[in-house]
C-alpha cells in the first residue's frame, strides 16, 4: 500500500493544481479577450459626421456613409471673384467623400497597441465618444485644371507704362496699371474648407499685380523724349492694305530697345499671314504688284528706318524694294519677309530707347523715344544711274493685224546711293554711305494684233523670280 500523504505535501499538491487552473483559465480569457478587440468591428462611441457606427462592420458603416458621401460631392459652391460669381458642384471639381479612408479611420480607434492600450482606449471612447470626419477625396489635377480655366477669365496682365505720340507729335506718358491674377494655391485651400464646412460662398484669392515699368523708371532709364519721328503717307480707303499696316505698327508700338541690343522687326512683328489676323493687299512678286497676305507692312518698316537713321542708330540689315516704293524716296525703303528678309538695327545710343506709333488719317508716325541731344541729322540720296525700261511687245489675237495697245507703262530703274551726316552743333561727327541701292526698271508693255510671216507669238522677256515683298 502506497503510504499515507502527509499535510505538507498535500498543501503544496493543491496549489499547484490551483495555479495549472488559474493558467489555464488566464490563458482562455486573453484568447476571448483578444478575440474580442480584433472583431473587425467599429467600438462602441464612435461617430463619422454625426452618424452612430457603434459596433458595426465596415459595410454595414459603409452603407450608411455612402448617402452622406453623395451629399459631399453634391455640395454647391458659389466662387466669387471680385463682381464675377461662378457657381460649381464639388464633384465637378474633383472634390468628394473617400469613404474607404474614413473606415480605415473608425476601425483603427481600439484595434492598435498592446491589450491595455487598446483597454485604455476602448474605455475612454465609450465614456466620453469620439467623432471623426468624412474624409474628402481630391483630384487636385482636375480642381487645379478648373481653377486654370477661371484664372484665363480672371486674369489681367499689367500694363507698363509708356509713351504715346500726341497730336503734336510730343512724348506724351501714360503710367502704368495693375493687374490681377488668380493664386491657385491659396484658392485651392478656401475651396476645400467650404466644402467641409458644407459649402456656400467661397472668396476667390485674387492678388494684384503690379507693372514691372512705372514712369519713374522710364525718366530714370531716359526715355523722356522724341529723339527722332518719321511719317508716310498711305491710301486709306484700301481698307485691307490700312487694316495690315495698323496691327505691323501696333505690333512695335512700346518696344523698348536697350543699349547695345539688336532689334528684329521679323521676331517683334512675328509671321504675317492670316492666322495673325493679316488681310491680302498688293505686294512686290517678281517686279510686278499682284494680291497677297500682309500687304503693307513693309510701309511700317520703311517709317522705322527712317526713324532708326534720324536718331542716329544703325541699321545692321536692310534690303530695298526691287521696285521704288510710293510712300518714301529712293533710297530710303526697308522691305521684309518673315522668314527670309528682316530689318534689323542696333541701338547705338547710351540709353535705352521705345518705340512709338501712330496711324491717323492717311498718315503712319514712327518715333523714337529717349534723351534728346543737340544733334543734328542729314540723309541724302544721290542717283548714279537712270535705267532705262525696255520695250515689250505681247501678240494679242484679239487685236487687228497692225493694230498696238499700251498694256503698262515703263519705268526707270535706278542706282542709289544714300549717305547719313550728323553733327553735334558745328562739328561733323560722322559722315557715312548707308547704302548702295538698285531699282529694277517696269517695261513698257504693247499688245499687238497678229503678225504676219511670225512663227511664234512676242513675249514678254523672262524675269527671275524674287522673294514676295509685303509693299
Amino acid at each position: 500500500m502506497p503510504e499515507p500523504m502527509n499535510i505538507s505535501s498535500r498543501y503544496y499538491f493543491l496549489a499547484a493544481t490551483a495555479l495549472l487552473v488559474l493558467s489555464f483559465l488566464s490563458f482562455g480569457t486573453a484568447l476571448a479577450i483578444n478575440s474580442w478587440l480584433a472583431s473587425g468591428r467599429i467600438v462602441p462611441g464612435v461617430q463619422v459626421d454625426g452618424i452612430d457606427l457603434s459596433g458595426l462592420t465596415a459595410q454595414e458603416a459603409e452603407r450608411l456613409l455612402v448617402p452622406r458621401a453623395e451629399a459631399v460631392g453634391n455640395t454647391v459652391l458659389f466662387l466669387q471673384a471680385g463682381e464675377r460669381t461662378y457657381t460649381v458642384k464639388a464633384k465637378d471639381i474633383g472634390i468628394g467623400a473617400d469613404v474607404e479612408l474614413t473606415l480605415k479611420n473608425a476601425l483603427a480607434l481600439g484595434h492598435s497597441g498592446n491589450l491595455w492600450q487598446m483597454l485604455r482606449e476602448r474605455y475612454e471612447i465609450k465614456k466620453t465618444g469620439c467623432s471623426l470626419p468624412l474624409e474628402l477625396s481630391l483630384d487636385r489635377q482636375k480642381l487645379q485644371g478648373y481653377l486654370g480655366e477661371l484664372a484665363q477669365e480672371i486674369n489681367l496682365p499689367p500694363r507698363d507704362a509708356y509713351l504715346i505720340l500726341n497730336e503734336k507729335n510730343e512724348a506724351e506718358p501714360v503710367p502704368g496699371e495693375s493687374g490681377r491674377a488668380l493664386a491657385v494655391p491659396e484658392s485651392e485651400e478656401r475651396i476645400v474648407a467650404a466644402v467641409k464646412q458644407g459649402g456656400g460662398r467661397v472668396a476667390l484669392v485674387v492678388k494684384e499685380v503690379p507693372p514691372k515699368r512705372t514712369l519713374e523708371d522710364l525718366w530714370r532709364s531716359g526715355i523722356r523724349d522724341v529723339v527722332a519721328l518719321y511719317t508716310t503717307r498711305f491710301n486709306a480707303a484700301d481698307q485691307d492694305r490700312t487694316y495690315n499696316l495698323k496691327l505691323g505698327a501696333e505690333a512695335i508700338n512700346g518696344y523698348v530697345v536697350a543699349p547695345g541690343e539688336v532689334f528684329s522687326f521679323n521676331e517683334v512683328v512675328g509671321p504675317r499671314d492670316a492666322r495673325q489676323g493679316y488681310r491680302e493687299a498688293p505686294v512686290i512678286i517678281k517686279n510686278e504688284l499682284v494680291p497677297g497676305i500682309g500687304g503693307g507692312i513693309c510701309q511700317v518698316s520703311s517709317t522705322l528706318y527712317n526713324a532708326v537713321l534720324l536718331a542716329g542708330m544703325d541699321p545692321v540689315e536692310r534690303s530695298n524694294h526691287s521696285l521704288p516704293s510710293a510712300y518714301v524716296g529712293l533710297g530710303r525703303d526697308a522691305t521684309v519677309v518673315y522668314g527670309s528678309i528682316d530689318f534689323k538695327f542696333k541701338n547705338t545710343r547710351p540709353e535705352p530707347v521705345m518705340l512709338g506709333s501712330r496711324v491717323h488719317g492717311n498718315a503712319l508716325t514712327i518715333a523714337i523715344f529717349g534723351t534728346l541731344r543737340e544733334e543734328k541729322v542729314e540723309i541724302t540720296t544721290t542717283v548714279q544711274e537712270e535705267i532705262p525700261f525696255p520695250v515689250l511687245f505681247q501678240e494679242d489675237p484679239t487685236l487687228k493685224p497692225g493694230e498696238d495697245k499700251l498694256k503698262q507703262e515703263g519705268k526707270p530703274g535706278y542706282k542709289v546711293v544714300v549717305r547719313r551726316r550728323i553733327w553735334r552743333g558745328d562739328r561733323l561727327v560722322r559722315d557715312e554711305i548707308l547704302s548702295r541701292d538698285t531699282y529694277q526698271p517696269q517695261p513698257e508693255v504693247h499688245l499687238v494684233g497678229p503678225v504676219a510671216g511670225l512663227e511664234a507669238p512676242l513675249a514678254p522677256a523672262q524675269v527671275s523670280p524674287q522673294p514676295e515683298e509685303n509693299h
